[in-house]
């Protein structure tokens, strides 16, 4: 469930990446902050196994959205973030 939130001239996307994304103009977004499953498997746990992370198709949809000098701020494990980051720049970041 996507939730919109407006806080003085900026909106803030609350949801999933896969159903926000899609729903964004091209060039429309000035920054992307995220927190995304950190592919450890933490306690078994399917949604941190989901492979999202290194997903080149999402980082190209938000390249897509982002405007020229936008900002992608992506969080990562210490043990992981490496692959997450060669996802982004094969995305073309």
């Amino acid at each position: 469930m996507t939730q919109q939130i407006t806080v003085g001239n900026a909106i803030v996307y609350a949801g999933n990446n896969l159903d926000v994304l899609p729903t964004l103009a091209d060039n429309s977004v000035d920054s992307i902050v995220c927190d995304p499953p950190y592919e450890l498997g933490f306690m078994g746990k399917s949604w941190d196994n989901s492979g999202i992370a290194y997903s080149v198709e999402l980082w190209q949809e938000c390249l897509r959205v982002l405007k020229p000098g936008g900002h992608l701020l992506a969080f990562s494990g210490s043990r992981t973030y490496h692959r997450m980051v060669v996802a982004i720049e094969d995305a073309g970041f």
